[in-house]
């Protein structure tokens, strides 16, 4: 831990205070939003494998000749699950004789110290699924790691952009040919956005989906709704409603910076999940008056059936 700013501050010396606590603060975290747009699948596999059935025109003319028409066929999907961990360590006895001596104990296990389940609660969780938002969930791109070196941010495991790209790259999503989303709040973008989902599939007009952009994107579009339909229509101020289709916009943390847009059924947008629960849970173990902190889980993101994906044409790389 780095604590120097506070012993140059406020000495090397503890003040006892019963408010001291409540004076530890700290700047938000960003919670993981992107999950909310995928369905979760709780599996052992290590790759989760499915076929898609596709069947073609069966129907014709009556005759009594035997003319069969239509065959069946099954086309593969595979989607895998990387494991990833929180590895972190410190020393409590750093606090000791210091303003922060309040995190102290008496304890010889340091593991008991007030300290850690502070640090864990307020920190370390939180900055894990903080990082897993704006690192690895969208933007990922897997590295395997050189052994006994902590592995870089964003190569945890393989996000929803790589995934799509891949099948961009496969043949199976062919990119809408929008060029880069305007950045006015006026007609230009409501244009853009109406454009984009015009585009979809008839067959899934109805279907209820979520169109995910980057933040900055999603208040764009509501302020440029308000400014070209007014305040006086059938939607409420803050909704992110296209008019007249079944399509809302959702601004995602962790694609800030992209200029992508997508938009797919839920169902068909996986995020593969295994041992979870860990991503609550840390084993803590003290080491000759060192405690470790650690954590481990897996998780993966693809697409059921990548032709039901569509994007634009940007940040295809």
């Amino acid at each position: 831990m780095i604590i120097a700013d506070i012993i140059a501050e406020f000495g090397a010396y503890y003040i006892k205070n019963d408010s001291n606590m409540a004076r530890l603060v700290k700047q938000l975290n960003r919670q993981s939003k992107t999950d909310t747009v995928l369905t979760p699948f709780f599996t052992d596999d290590t790759i989760y494998r499915a076929s898609e059935g596709r069947m073609g025109r069966v129907l014709q003319p009556f005759q009594k000749a035997w003319t069969p028409i239509g065959t069946i066929k099954f086309v593969p999907v595979a989607i895998e699950m990387f494991k990833m961990k929180v590895d972190t360590q410190e020393y409590p006895d750093d606090l000791e004789g210091t303003w922060l001596g309040f995190l102290a104990g008496d304890q010889i296990n340091r593991a008991e110290w007030p300290f850690v389940r502070w640090f864990i609660e307020v920190y370390l969780l939180p900055q894990a699924l903080e990082d897993y938002e704006m690192n690895e969930i969208y933007k990922g791109v897997f590295a395997a790691p050189t052994p006994g070196t902590a592995g870089a941010a964003g190569t945890s495991m393989n996000g929803i952009r790589k995934a799509i790209n891949d099948q961009v790259t496969a043949g199976r999503i062919s990119p809408i040919v929008m060029g880069a989303m305007p950045s006015t709040q006026d007609d230009a973008l409501v244009d853009y956005i109406e454009k984009f989902v015009d585009s979809i599939d008839k067959r899934y007009w109805n279907i209820p989906m979520q169109l995910a952009v980057q933040e900055a994107g999603e208040r764009a579009f509501r302020r440029a709704l308000r400014a070209k339909y007014g305040q006086n229509t059938d939607f409420a101020g803050t909704s992110t409603l296209v008019p007249e289709t079944n399509i809302t916009i959702v601004g995602l943390p962790s694609m800030n910076g992209s200029g992508k847009i997508w938009c797919t059924p839920q169902s068909n947008a996986l995020h593969l999940k295994k041992k979870t629960q860990n991503q609550k849970n840390v084993q803590i173990e003290n080491v000759d008056r060192l405690v470790k902190m650690y954590t481990d889980w897996h998780s993966g993101v693809g697409f059921v059936i990548p032709e039901l994906v569509w994007t634009n044409d940007q940040d295809l790389v």
